[in-house]
């Protein structure tokens, strides 16, 4: 198990804080977890994104995320802060 650093931990519950009073689009959308996008996949969910009532929540998170796509941008295991 990798432990959250507390700047990883504040983002964390700040988003999941969010989504208990928001459902987002991408949550029952498969394609935001998927790790290989073409663009035009990723314009289409950089557009869902735009319109997101968490996505500022989202946004904090998504450098500590392991992958997929988070508010309006593709991430990958290589970019991930700790």
């Amino acid at each position: 198990m990798t432990t959250m650093t507390p700047t990883a931990s504040a983002a964390w519950t700040q988003l999941q804080a969010a989504l208990a009073r928001h459902r987002p689009a991408c949550e029952a959308d498969p394609r935001f977890i998927l790790d290989d996008l073409d663009e035009t996949t990723r314009e289409a969910l950089a557009r869902i994104c735009d319109h997101c009532p968490i996505l500022d929540a989202c946004h904090t998170y998504a450098p500590y995320a392991a992958a997929g796509y988070w508010a309006g941008r593709q991430r990958s295991p290589e970019r991930k802060k700790r």
